[in-house]
């Protein structure tokens, strides 16, 4: 935290260019977009959900006789059902010299790794890998015809990744959503 005292010019406290010659809140890049990737899902979505989430009770309380267990898949289905029930929000995302903004959240370059970007639905998306222990990954969704520029601006920051290698997790993932579909096109 900088305090003015006497001493201090003026151009030392306002937010001119520093002596490298770049002001360090000068937004590179800001664009408003979705706060995640959605799709509007049909009811028979959300009662495929509820019957995988009562059969997995069931049978876990019949082997292992364990409340907990039932209690961690409920609240496990009440969050699937909400992050496929509320439409997303508008947020605002920035590139700046001294960080990416990510609704309101500023992730400093040092904290980050590398960058790709993906396709869920119609979404382009961009995902920053950071060292942080949470979040691993900071997601935004891009407005149209930003993907060349942010990967111009980002890529003078951090490593561009046109592969990213996939982990354990994410082969899962892929591979339960192609071989159980909760919901028919």
């Amino acid at each position: 935290m900088v305090l003015y005292n006497e001493t201090m010019t003026d151009r030392e406290t306002s937010n001119s260019p520093d002596k490298y010659g770049y002001d360090i809140n000068e937004s590179l890049l800001t664009w408003k977009s979705l706060s995640h990737p959605y799709k509007k899902r049909s009811p028979l979505y959300g009662q495929t959900i509820l019957a995988f989430a009562l059969l997995i009770s069931i049978v876990s309380y019949f082997i292992f006789s364990s409340i907990l267990l039932i209690g961690g898949v409920l609240s496990t289905l009440l969050v699937v059902y909400l992050m496929s029930t509320l439409p997303p929000v508008e947020v605002e995302h920035k590139i700046t010299p001294s960080g990416f903004i990510n609704a309101g959240k500023l992730y400093h370059w040092q904290e980050l790794y590398s960058f790709w970007f993906e396709k869920k639905w119609e979404y382009d998306i961009l995902v920053i890998q950071t060292r942080l222990s949470f979040p691993g990954q900071v997601r935004a969704v891009l407005a149209d015809n930003h993907r060349e520029k942010i990967r111009d601006i980002v890529g003078k920051y951090l490593v561009f990744n046109e592969h990213p290698q996939r982990t354990f997790v994410d082969k899962l993932s892929d591979f339960i959503t192609q071989k159980l579909p909760l919901e028919t096109s």
